[in-house]
């Protein structure tokens, strides 16, 4: 039976070896291939290079293309009063730069898909970044808190990226990676060269010994990872970047090249890290074999005071350092974007380049981290309102997405990964949480990709606003904040809240007893009405849904066990 053209060639271009040859080459494969089926009708398809760029707190009402039918009025109001005390900004300033501070982005959204019900699979950076890298909730790994992540790390094999390396492509990772171990043998190798106990902890040393300790904090501990768990042992073929929460804008130390501490960073962080991409890319051209970066930010996480580049700067004129400094930094982040684009096109690789656009959860949101936060939706980073999960999500490739619009599917960062694997020619894996958005952003199916979403974790105030309703500090609060899980399904959501202690928030003063509270969030986006009362069944339907998924969650690696199985049990 004869074989057609388009037939041969996906079967070709799915081999492995296909990426490792050059163009000639391919292009010979081609014409032998139009030769013996007699057609020479069908154009050669190249692999499709990609780039996931990944900002850090980014809100989603701080993404401006949200924002064109945002208002004031949807703010949070108790944000809005913080900032009207202590703050020299108005809430109507802060709307108006945050629809200016994206205008790369902003154009690559009017070209694109932009999905508006996005969310992350935890309101913290690490557990997410777990989830976003292997497509499968990280708590049926144990995983619930940043330290749960950063004490377990990435299991072998377990990264999506050896998936996309396995099919011919050339692979780096660049910025913050924070799903590994760091390297403690760091530690106990400077305790012994000073002669100190290597019984000594990092933060004991930190206060008996400041001197071994600097020099420890610039020889890069804080960012360093184990061998493990490494980006060059999990898919990727180049590393630049941290394994920590968090890097200095300038003079970071923190930063490793693939095994090698890479010493101290001179210049402003978006622009180092999008210069090593580009270095990677335009390796990758020149050998003419198709690339995956991922480029994953600092900005915009804090500490946000030091001041952006005037370049970046100076777009901004409120009377509001932090405001403009805010939208600086996001402008930066824009415009280095702009760069990437900018060489994409010179070189003609630009049409069949994928570029993905997200942020790792909800905006910190107070202080520094400024309006409109992430509005429309209540709540902020660490917390299991929307406003800590739901996140600005684009995609963005001119070959593959023949008509740009937004959509309202039920997505989540989990199915990046395997819409990007899948896009490469390999099989996604069936057990994975995240889904393939190929088919959808190509447009051969309309169907959504999930019926649910659910979450699991610590509905704390520490990293935001919502803090001033605390009696604790911000170091302390986290280890009395209640558990939480969520289920949203369709228009519902349903949130779990465990038990709050007595005296530890200002607007509960005497504590509560666990309970659950439903929403209708299409029509309730801040989760102020509770219609748990009027719609029984339908609190049934959800606890259900989070009682099967939640059978395979592992107890916690580090985080207090009693709250796992107060969230586990959810007793009322």
């Amino acid at each position: 039976m004869a074989w057609s053209t388009s037939y041969f060639l996906e079967f070709i271009i799915k081999r492995p070896f296909f990426y490792f040859l050059n163009m000639s080459i391919r292009v010979f494969l081609y014409c032998a291939a139009a030769l013996l089926t007699g057609s020479c009708k069908d154009k050669i398809t190249e692999p499709p290079n990609i780039i996931f760029i990944m900002m850090d707190d980014l809100g989603y009402g701080q993404f401006g293309i949200h924002n064109k039918s945002l208002t004031t009025e949807e703010f949070d109001p108790y944000f809005v009063g913080l900032v009207q005390e202590h703050e020299r900004y108005n809430p109507e300033q802060a709307l108006d730069f945050s629809k200016r501070a994206m205008p790369t982005i902003n154009k690559l959204g009017e070209e694109g898909i932009v999905f508006t019900r996005a969310f992350t699979s935890s309101s913290l950076c690490a557990p997410s970044r777990l989830g976003i890298a292997t497509g499968i909730l990280q708590n049926r790994m144990g995983v619930y808190l940043n330290i749960d992540c950063e004490q377990l790390g990435l299991a072998p094999d377990s990264h999506l990226a050896e998936m996309i390396k396995a099919q011919g492509y050339a692979t780096a990772h660049i910025g913050k990676w924070h799903i590994g171990r760091r390297n403690d043998q760091m530690i106990i190798d400077a305790l012994k060269t000073h002669g100190i106990p290597d019984t000594l902890s990092y933060n004991q040393m930190r206060k008996d010994f400041p001197e071994v300790f600097k020099d420890l904090f610039d020889r890069g501990y804080y960012g360093s990872v184990i061998d493990r768990h490494n980006p060059l042992q999990n898919g990727f073929d180049y590393y630049f970047g941290y394994n920590n929460w968090a890097s200095q804008f300038y003079n970071s130390t923190l930063v490793w090249e693939n095994y090698k501490h890479a010493g101290r960073q001179k210049g402003y962080n978006t622009d180092v890290f999008t210069d090593t991409a580009l270095a990677f890319i335009q390796k990758q051209v020149v050998m003419r074999k198709p690339f995956y970066v991922q480029l994953h930010f600092h900005a915009v996480h804090d500490s946000l005071q030091p001041k952006a580049p005037d370049k970046y700067f100076n777009e901004f004129d409120s009377d509001s350092y932090d405001l403009n400094n805010f939208y600086a930094h996001v402008y930066g982040v824009d415009q280095n974007i702009k760069r990437i684009l900018e060489y994409l096109k010179k070189s003609n690789i630009y049409e069949n380049t994928i570029l993905v656009f997200t942020s790792d959860n909800g905006a910190q949101a107070g202080g520094p981290s400024v309006l409109p936060g992430n509005a429309p939706f209540s709540g902020h980073k660490g917390t299991y309102y929307q406003g800590g999960i739901r996140v600005p999500l684009l995609i963005h490739w001119p070959t593959g997405i023949k008509r740009a619009f937004s959509s309202e599917m039920l997505v989540s960062t989990m199915d990046i990964l395997p819409t990007i694997v899948e896009a490469t020619g390999a099989t996604v894996p069936d057990h994975l949480d995240g889904k393939s958005l190929l088919s959808f952003i190509a447009g051969r199916s309309g169907e959504a990709v999930r019926d649910h979403l659910v979450w699991a974790g610590l509905h704390s105030r520490a990293w935001g606003f919502l803090l001033n309703k605390s009696s604790k500090s911000r170091g302390a609060e986290r280890n009395f904040a209640p558990p939480a899980w969520v289920v949203i399904k369709g228009d519902y959501m349903l949130r779990f809240t465990g038990t709050i202690e007595p005296d530890l928030y200002t607007d509960v003063p005497g504590g509560t007893l666990p309970e659950l509270r439903l929403f209708r969030i299409g029509s309730d986006p801040a989760e102020l009405i509770d219609i748990s009362s009027e719609f029984p069944s339908k609190v049934d339907e959800l606890i259900n849904i989070f009682k099967r998924e939640s059978n395979d969650f592992k107890p916690p690696v580090v985080w207090e066990k009693s709250k796992w199985e107060e969230l586990i049990t959810g007793k009322l």
